[in-house]
């Protein structure tokens, strides 16, 4: 507990900068909570303010600010790419449904459909992704969530629980911090955040039919196009698999 007298400041690991419900400040260049800005003593008797802190990191390789400024980077760049799949699939052209093709084995009305409807969807529940809702995967017990924890096998990128879908929380595992960040011809934190959001019921809903980032997942769009269209990584690749790291760069968006 701390005590509501001074202006006594705390580490936190894991807070956004800025106010939480509680109006405590944060530096959003250190990882610091101010628990109280009075000059004045507590008089109050019994009055204080219980702050409970987890220091723990989200990724060994970086501090949690760092991660909290590289994930909202993440989201940012995922949005603006969604954006243009949504200009794509309005206009569905050539390029557009040799995409979908590509990834879902299909370019049907019906495929058009299900991606003019899903993605802005998916781009409003990106939007409203907060840092303080990207936690350890340790971490899920105190959110209040109702799924059972997925234990870590060293393998697991991160989670998120459909049933509490509106609660926007992702829960990140030590092998996502691994991952490049934006190695878009293959697996990636950009990528893998996509595709949690994807699982979202009000986004696309959709399922792990098959994990991969590349050719191999490109064919089995082929042979399963009834699954595809809903596969997690066929969607996170329709919005932002890019052969050539080049072309990725060119848009200038990281």
């Amino acid at each position: 507990m701390a005590d509501r007298s001074a202006g006594t400041e705390m580490p936190s690991g894991n807070e956004l900068p800025g106010e939480n419900r509680y109006g405590f400040k944060r530096s959003e260049e250190e990882e610091w909570l101010l628990v109280h800005d009075s000059a004045v003593t507590n008089t109050n008797p019994n009055s204080m303010v219980t702050v409970t802190i987890n220091t723990a990191r989200i990724c060994t390789n970086m501090s949690n600010v760092e991660f909290k400024r590289l994930v909202m980077r993440l989201r940012d760049t995922a949005v603006l790419l969604i954006r243009e799949r949504i200009s794509d699939v309005s206009r569905w052209d050539s390029a557009t449904r040799i995409r979908a093709k590509t990834w879902f084995g299909r370019a049907d009305d019906a495929l058009r459909e299900k991606l003019a409807i899903g993605l802005p969807k998916l781009q409003s529940s990106m939007e409203q992704l907060r840092a303080e809702k990207i936690i350890r995967w340790d971490q899920q017990t105190n959110q209040g969530l109702t799924c059972a924890i997925v234990v870590d096998a060293g393998t697991t990128d991160a989670a998120v629980c459909k049933p509490d879908s509106h609660k926007r929380f992702i829960a990140i595992y030590p092998h996502f911090c691994t991952l490049p960040d934006v190695y878009v011809p293959g697996n990636c934190k950009l990528k893998a955040v996509i595709h949690e959001c994807t699982h979202y019921i009000d986004t696309f809903n959709s399922v792990d039919a098959i994990y991969g980032f590349g050719d191999a997942l490109a064919r089995w769009g082929q042979s399963a196009p009834d699954l595809a269209w809903c596969n997690a990584d066929s969607i996170a690749c329709f919005i932002a698999h890019f052969d050539n790291i080049e072309d990725f760069q060119k848009k200038g968006i990281w």
